[in-house]
């Protein structure tokens, strides 16, 4: 019927379109939750960063001194139990209101 017509008909693009639209649709939802699962857990290693020099820092001094600080607008807390005897935990504020925590104990 159309035998030199050179392009896509409108049907054709619509139905392209359409494709493009289903798979974004379907991936966009993953990619986000992914993304948030990625800034939870960069939050938990700078936790751990933050724990680790704390303990390196008390290890060298002798001092069990409490610090905070605020990396990315997340503020971390080191926090001693026990006066330096017991265990170091950092605790680290959530935005949805929980207060997740990393420990490490006197015994390892």
């Amino acid at each position: 019927m159309y035998r030199n017509t050179k392009g896509f008909s409108l049907p054709e693009t619509l139905v392209a379109f359409s494709c493009v639209l289903m798979i974004c649709g379907l991936f966009i939802p993953f990619l986000i939750h992914y993304a948030s699962g990625l800034q939870q857990l960069q939050r938990e290693v700078e936790a751990l960063k933050f724990l680790r020099e704390g303990v390196e820092e008390a290890i060298v001094t002798h001092e069990f001194v409490d610090h905070s600080r605020t990396y990315k607008g997340v503020r971390y807390e080191l926090v001693w139990e026990s006066g330096g005897s017991g265990e170091a935990c950092v605790r680290y504020d959530e935005k949805s209101g929980v207060i997740p925590e990393v420990c490490v104990g006197a015994d390892g």
